[in-house]
């Protein structure tokens, strides 16, 4: 990565993260699977729900009060499995429309003043009642497809007369064209975990931060997308890095799109927009470069 020249047409933009590093952040302390249902802590209190074992059907909301900027919450599915949401607070109180997105079945909901311990002190139990599956098309607590802003973009994007491939297409072309490439962040290291919507405030990030702004205008968009993990080849060296790119799911099978390495290229440790469609939906190119180890939960 450190070599990345233009000459060289290397178009490798990647970011190192770890699967131990994720299982910090997203698993709470084995001890608080046991503690106590309780709705309050010292800085946060639900006020809805506040019944424990409460139903919906495919999202709940959660809404309280809190002194903190931001309140995290922990959903643990039926599976065992788990996803983060950030929550900003806003004069003292905070909301937040979760979809149970792991099927039906019994959920579990900590609350906590960060993103990589939850202590227990605010657990309680829900079900969902819906047996539908709509993973790939609701939003994440990183892939915010929701939000206003998100969705005023894609309704200057999406046409009523495009079929889902050119939707695809256009939000690609968006995403690689107007997202820099956070060539700081990639060199120290310091690599925050930011929502669709964070980087599209700051019109900057790594790989992650691509792959999060496209899933969200893409389910925003009706089509089921997803986050993948992988390893990507590092042509200068003939080896492979973590990397994170996208598939949708367009008539009948899903197609790869990596808007990172479509956006540009690094040389001399600077960013060059590039924007080109190399990487969008050339399944013989990804089979080359790109080798799946994991479909998110994002």
């Amino acid at each position: 990565m450190r070599n990345l020249t233009k000459n060289l047409g290397v178009r490798i933009i990647t970011i190192v993260f770890t699967a131990l590093f994720l299982l910090a952040v997203l698993n709470p302390s084995a001890e608080a699977a046991n503690y106590s249902v309780g709705f309050k802590s010292s800085n946060i209190e639900i006020t809805s729900p506040t019944v424990n074992k409460a139903e919906f059907a495919k999202k709940l909301t959660i809404s309280g009060k809190s002194s903190l900027d931001t309140v995290y919450l922990l959903l643990r599915g039926p599976g065992g499995e788990l996803s983060v949401y950030p929550v900003p607070v806003h004069n003292g109180s905070f909301k937040k429309d979760i979809w149970l997105r792991f099927g039906a079945g019994e959920y579990t909901v900590w609350a906590g003043d960060n993103d990589r311990k939850f202590d227990g002190k605010i657990r309680f139990l829900v079900r969902n009642s819906s047996t539908e599956n709509y993973f790939d098309l609701t939003p994440s607590g990183y892939v915010n497809s929701d939000d206003p802003v998100i969705l005023g973009i894609k309704d200057t994007l999406i046409k009523e007369d495009m079929d889902d491939l050119t939707k695809l297409k256009v939000i690609h072309d968006w995403v690689a064209g107007n997202i820099t490439y956070d060539v700081d962040a990639y060199y120290s290291g310091d690599v925050a975990m930011n929502t669709a919507l964070d980087v599209l405030k700051s019109k900057k990030g790594t790989c992650r931060d691509y792959s999060f702004v496209f899933a969200s205008l893409a389910r925003a968009a009706g089509i089921p997308t997803r986050v993948i993990y992988g390893d990507a080849l590092n042509t200068a060296t003939g080896t492979y890095e973590k990397h994170a790119w996208n598939e949708s799911f367009v008539n009948g099978k899903w197609v790869k799109i990596d808007t990172t390495w479509d956006a540009g290229y690094i040389s001399n440790k600077k960013f060059v927009a590039s924007v080109s469609t190399k990487y969008f939906v050339d399944e013989e190119l990804f089979n080359k470069t790109h080798k799946t180890t994991s479909v998110t939960q994002y």
